[in-house]
């Protein structure tokens, strides 16, 4: 498995960029003696070329994409024939056990824009292929397993001007899904989304060694979870490519997941110095802390605007929240803009951060203090349109 290939890593729109750092520090730890090549950087993703292997091993490596396709083939097509005749000549076997694909289309100002016919000629394709290259039979076996039949990957059909773009899922259920949180609060945020904000919150620090990241409204703990793992090797579920037969014959790839695996454990710490997540609902910190399991982080019941400030004010501090927006909650009455000010300026008071993330919904328009403002990174959470504000030193 040593020839490059292209691949496109899907991230939360507008937050690409904050993806590539973590794609090029952990490409360097892990994989320093390989090319990477970012072929492009654009508002939905990244598109790279790599080594195959090292490609479908960065599911497991990175915590910030939303999935990874790999590129199977680029082609002109307008008419259906031809795009029938393209799909049964691709290797397919390298791909899938099989089965019969699932497949999602979309097209731009090109002459074949029906879904549904574009679906059915590239499964007819498909079905043409595995009469020419017919499916080994222990693969035919393992597609009838119906655990395994929930990794199958999708076939994603994109077409521009009708430049046709073939590509393969390799992740499966969204990267978000870590396999390993249990319990969720009422309005949760996407690991995903946590990990990317992190890294936002903290990307031009030195080091974050000597600081306590704080969560006041923790929730189920997902901002102090994806701090703990961050440089984690992610063996804690399946990817849709360990169900290609060309990774199932890799004995070589499984190996070198298991020397990430030894290597990531003993070459990572906790980045932080502590891990402070705080609740105001009993019921909520209980599962927050069962998430956690034996992770090196506290959650304690609290009420931030009735905090004891003690012990942690005269800590170096970094705070991030993702408060209440009032449509996730059904509470929208009781949020206005004056309840983040408010916040704010609490979160100050009790924890005195060096730096502060917070998530505000854009249609309160706050408009933070410019000696304070970092930066800022907007997307959406839930459908809403939010905002990250990154501020410095408050009050000071």
């Amino acid at each position: 498995m040593q020839s490059n290939r292209d691949f496109y890593l899907i991230y939360p729109l507008g937050l690409a960029n904050l993806g590539l750092s973590e794609l090029n520090e952990k490409w360097n730890d892990h994989f320093p003696d390989s090319t990477l090549l970012v072929k492009s950087v654009d508002f939905g993703g990244i598109l790279i070329s790599c080594e195959l292997s090292h490609g479908l091993l960065l599911n497991h490596i990175l915590k910030t994409p939303t999935r990874i396709l790999l590129r199977i083939a680029e082609f002109k097509a307008r008419d259906f024939p031809k795009l029938f005749n393209k799909i049964s000549k691709l290797p397919w076997k390298d791909y899938l056990l099989g089965q019969c694909p699932e497949v999602e289309a979309a097209s731009t100002n090109s002459k074949l824009f029906d879904s549904r016919k574009i679906s059915k000629a590239i499964i007819d394709g498909v079905m043409e292929c595995y009469k020419k290259q017919p499916v080994k039979k222990k693969f035919l076996d393992l597609a009838s397993n119906t655990e395994i039949q929930k990794y199958f990957p999708t076939i994603y059909y994109r077409s521009v001007d009708d430049l046709v773009t073939i590509s393969i899922d390799t992740t499966g259920e969204r990267l978000h899904k870590r396999g390993e949180k249990i319990f969720t609060g009422l309005a949760p945020i996407r690991e995903s989304f946590a990990a990317i904000l992190l890294r936002a919150l903290t990307q031009d620090l030195a080091s974050i060694q000597d600081f306590t990241l704080i969560d006041p409204m923790c929730g189920s703990g997902t901002f102090l979870i994806e701090a703990h793992d961050q440089n984690t090797i992610n063996t804690d579920r399946s990817f849709a490519y360990q169900y290609f037969p060309i990774a199932i014959d890799d004995a070589q790839l499984k190996t070198t997941l298991i020397q990430l695996h030894q290597t990531s454990e003993d070459k990572y710490k906790n980045s932080f110095k502590k891990l402070l997540g705080f609740e105001i609902n009993p019921e909520i910190v209980e599962l927050a802390q069962k998430n956690c399991g034996d992770k090196k982080i506290s959650i304690k019941e609290a009420d931030l605007f009735k905090s004891n400030k003690d012990g942690i004010f005269n800590q170096q501090n970094i705070v991030i929240i993702n408060p209440p927006y009032g449509h996730r909650i059904g509470e929208k009455s009781e949020i206005t803009l004056s309840y983040y000010t408010h916040l704010i300026s609490t979160i100050n008071k009790v924890y005195a951060p060096e730096r502060l993330g917070i998530i505000i919904p854009d249609e309160y328009c706050y408009k933070p203090d410019r000696k304070e403002l970092r930066s800022s990174f907007a997307f959406k959470n839930g459908g809403i349109p939010v905002t990250f504000f990154v501020l410095d030193r408050l009050g000071s």
